[in-house]
């Protein structure tokens, strides 16, 4: 176990961030069939599977079960014990990947939830959370994808936001503002199978369908 200081992961490329509120067998093998790497949040290790090491274990490290077995498998426990972060943002600081799955992050405790939400905003980079149901990720200023028609389509404000447009609803958004206080955009539903949305500013959360997280992790 190492407390030393470090600045960035030695990772090969994209990675698979698993936390403490767990998650299925079936969502993890989707995601690294994705990715390059795993690296747990401290808990998170405790639902890997034993063929699934993960090449970092980081945060304050005082969930994590029988931490010698994965010492012993190869994995590398660096403590971060930083109080005024979560260990989500403790992995991300460090995790330069351009793209990262968080699994284990939004099924359990609301008030974890809404932390990590409110990291999404705020660093505004490609990291796609993905539960049960859902999959959650900051919406870029300007975006395009093509799904099956009929597909939910949720868009959730954590700021002002102005002039929100989308092509492709059933519902009407045009030169709309978004605002936590005020309006929203959730339960919407696709009429076509290209849809695209802009809007000016930034923390708008995008909340689609988990079984479309191939779709959204190519697309972006």
């Amino acid at each position: 176990m190492s407390n030393k200081l470090i600045k960035t992961l030695e990772l090969k490329g994209n990675v698979t961030l698993v936390g403490g509120a767990g998650f299925s067998k079936k969502l993890l093998s989707r995601s690294l069939a994705l990715t390059d790497d795993i690296v747990a949040a401290d808990g998170g290790a405790n639902f890997l599977p034993a063929c699934s090491v993960p090449k970092y274990i980081l945060g304050d490290l005082d969930s994590i079960v029988s931490p010698e077995k994965w010492i012993e498998k190869g994995s590398e426990l660096i403590k971060m014990s930083d109080q005024d972060s979560t260990d989500f943002d403790k992995c991300l600081s460090v995790i330069k990947s351009k793209k990262i799955i968080a699994l284990g992050f939004m099924d359990q405790r609301l008030d974890h939830f809404l932390a990590v939400c409110s990291s999404l905003v705020k660093l505004r980079r490609c990291i796609f959370l993905v539960g049960k149901r859902d999959i959650i990720f900051h919406m870029p200023n300007d975006f395009s994808i093509r799904l099956p028609i009929n597909s939910r389509v949720s868009l959730f404000p954590l700021n002002e936001i102005k002039t929100v447009q989308a092509v492709g609803l059933k519902y009407p958004v045009e030169n709309l503002n978004f605002s936590p206080m005020d309006k929203i955009g959730t339960s919407n539903i696709s009429i076509s199978e290209n849809i695209r949305i802009s809007y000016q500013g930034s923390g708008m959360l995008g909340i689609f369908s988990s079984r479309h997280l191939d779709i959204f992790y190519n697309s972006m």
